[in-house]
C-alpha cells in the first residue's frame, strides 16, 4: 500500500449558483497514476480536462473535469463540477 497524506484546499461550492471546486494536495514520495489519485480522493467520474474541453454532449459537460500536476511534495489534484440546477 502506498504512503500518502491528503490535504484538501477547497471542497465544494464557493458561492451560491457557482461551480463546485475540489483541490487537494497529495503528499507522497511515491509515483501514482491518475487512476490511483482519483480513487484516493474519491473523485471518480470526472473527465481529464483535455477531453472535457472538447465535450460533445451535455452529459460530458456536466461530468466535470480534473487536472493532476506533479509537484515537489507529490501531486496537486484539481476537479471542477459545473453548476446545474
Amino acid at each position: 500500500m502506498k504512503q500518502y497524506e491528503l490535504k484538501w484546499l477547497r471542497h465544494g461550492q464557493q458561492r451560491p449558483y457557482g461551480d463546485s471546486y475540489y483541490d487537494c494536495e497529495i503528499h507522497t514520495t511515491e509515483e501514482m497514476s491518475d487512476e490511483e489519485i482519483l480513487a484516493i480522493t474519491k473523485e471518480t467520474g470526472r473527465l481529464p480536462y483535455e477531453q472535457w474541453k472538447n465535450h460533445k454532449t451535455m452529459d460530458e459537460y456536466f461530468r466535470g473535469y480534473y487536472t493532476i500536476e506533479k509537484t515537489d511534495y507529490g501531486y496537486l489534484y484539481k476537479g471542477v463540477y459545473p453548476y446545474d440546477d
